[in-house]
């Protein structure tokens, strides 16, 4: 069973989102390193995308048993960057990597992050525009767009819903059993 949702946010959309699947799922959030220390149940850990990899894990693993990975980014959710955080975190194959699009907002990043992303936009401009020099862009790539150009924006949508029914799926027997006491 879920006992809680751990997350770390650096600019905000880790916590919007940890938000979201609390009031879905009627479970407790904390910012990573200060949820009490739980043995009745598993984790689900939300935290954002830098070089591939996310941030904090190894953290969060000290925290409890993981159940599910919720992995924030700005480009738009792909099997190919959820197998990408999955090897490069060595996430045990049984615990699902979700992958959502986030905000990005440069101003709200520590100085050495934000000299890092002034040059990453750049180059993630430079590949939308030969996209969309072929196709249009969809939804999410639109809202990418926006954020590398301007250097803040909000993501196509917040939606949490992959996460939210993979765990109604899964642990379907278990909640309904918490929500009668």
């Amino acid at each position: 069973m879920i006992a809680a949702i751990i997350y770390n946010s650096a600019t905000g959309s880790c916590k919007r989102y940890a938000d979201e699947l609390s009031r879905q799922l009627h479970l407790p959030s904390y910012p990573l390193g200060s949820a009490p220390t739980r043995a009745d149940g598993e984790l689900i850990y939300v935290s954002w995308i830098m070089a591939g990899a996310i941030v904090g894990w190894k953290k969060a693993k000290k925290s409890g048993a993981i159940a599910a990975v919720v992995a924030v980014g700005m480009a738009p959710p792909s099997e190919k960057t959820a197998a990408a955080i999955r090897a490069k975190a060595a996430i045990p194959s049984q615990v699902p990597v979700f992958v959502l699009q986030g905000g990005f907002h440069l101003e709200k990043l520590p100085a050495p992050m934000k000299l890092i992303m002034k040059w990453k936009v750049k180059d993630i401009a430079k590949q939308l525009e030969a996209k969309k020099a072929k196709a249009p862009l969809n939804a999410q790539e639109q809202a990418l767009w926006k954020m590398v150009r301007s250097g803040s924006g909000e993501p196509a949508s917040w939606d949490a819903s992959p996460v939210v029914d993979w765990v109604l799926n899964k642990y379907r027997f278990e909640n309904a059993l918490r929500q009668k006491d």
